[in-house]
């Protein structure tokens, strides 16, 4: 079966209003439900599906189930200059790390850098969502999560022992498109193997453990995911799960069984550093210098960090988004659940 296929496309506002709807469905207020809403079809507009809407449901039932707070009390509970943490109340990820992420740009525009935690949150989504939103400030801006539950192993280990990390890295540019770094410390996110099956793409053997230690392609059997780049991945990972974690009073990646994620954002004000005109015009000489590099037999282009996240974006704004029936057949259940009708024709996929 051909991807196309298995692939109904929507339109952004009619999907962003629908979220929205499920959302006020199950108490969260109209700002929130809003803020979840654009963040989520944000990510589906850059492709990372995983991520984005099909998210959703798993946060709705965490809801349900009591274990994600839909009217939280976000407050900060300490703060400086250049730094802040936030208490969560058990929200859902995307409403206290926004406000970090806004409160890192404020403090950085008149202290050069900062740094805000967020902890006792649910799932963030996808992490370059925070970093544009210093980028679209002129700012460069990093964010990390801890996740919520071990995940990953040690290079040569068989048991979980750190979350999969997942961080960013958005730089801005001038002419060219920004730099996008977005990326989980484990040889991939567990979604986008999830991905991988519901397109029927095989999986590598080398990426998954079974809880016995032994190797598997099977999503339903992959209890360990192996690092990314082995130690590199391993290390960077048990970094940031400390920042976003014992630095702001969470726990150790190794520590964590379910229940709450912590959250780690910076922001650099580039005109602190150095003209922001030449800064730009150097960056997009770069990225247009490593567009121009020479490329290996049967590879067309080169590709800069998120570049194809924003060619995906671009294409879904003019022509839509491709969702996976799957997908939207996820959507439709919680909506059934709520009595919220669907706005796309399900019986396309039998044409």
């Amino acid at each position: 079966m051909s991807q196309e296929s298995q692939e109904l496309t929507v339109q952004p506002d009619e999907l962003r209003a629908f979220s929205e709807t499920l959302y006020r469905k199950v108490g969260v207020s109209r700002d929130h439900a809003e803020t979840m809403a654009n963040f989520q079809v944000e990510t589906d507009l850059r492709g990372v599906y995983s991520h984005g809407t099909r998210a959703q449901p798993r946060y709705i039932q965490g809801i349900l189930d009591g274990n994600i707070n839909p009217t939280p009390r976000i407050e900060v509970v300490q703060e400086g200059p250049c730094i802040a943490v936030i208490e969560g109340d058990s929200a859902l990820g995307h409403l206290p790390s926004s406000m970090a992420m806004d409160m890192a740009v404020e403090k950085a525009k008149s202290m050069g850098i900062a740094a805000v935690g967020v902890r006792n949150a649910g799932h963030f989504g996808a992490a370059a969502c925070y970093g544009m939103m210093a980028v679209r400030e002129k700012l460069i801006g990093f964010a990390a999560t801890s996740t919520s539950m071990r995940s990953v192993g040690a290079p040569g280990g068989a048991t979980p022992v750190v979350g999969n990390v997942a961080f960013c890295y958005a730089l801005p540019a001038g002419k060219e498109r920004p730099i996008v770094l977005d990326m989980a410390c484990g040889i991939s996110a567990w979604e986008r193997i999830k991905t991988m099956s519901m397109y029927g793409i095989p999986i590598p053997m080398d990426w998954m453990l079974t809880e016995d230690g032994e190797p598997t392609n099977d999503f339903d059997l992959g209890e360990v995911l192996k690092p990314a780049a082995g130690p590199k991945g391993y290390g960077i990972a048990m970094a940031l799960t400390t920042m976003a974690g014992p630095l702001i009073g969470g726990l150790m990646g190794c520590h964590k069984d379910g229940g709450a994620s912590e959250h780690f954002f910076m922001a650099l004000n580039v005109s602190s550093f150095t003209d922001y005109e030449e800064y730009t015009e150097e960056v997009d000489r770069g990225i247009r210098t490593v567009k121009a590099s020479k490329t290996v037999e049967g590879v067309d282009e080169v590709y800069l960090p998120g570049e194809i996240e924003w060619r995906n974006y671009e294409s879904s704004i003019e022509n839509g988004i491709p969702l996976h029936r799957d997908h939207l057949s996820v959507l439709a259940e919680a909506a059934e659940e709520l009595g919220v009708e669907i706005f796309w024709d399900p019986r396309e996929f039998d044409k």
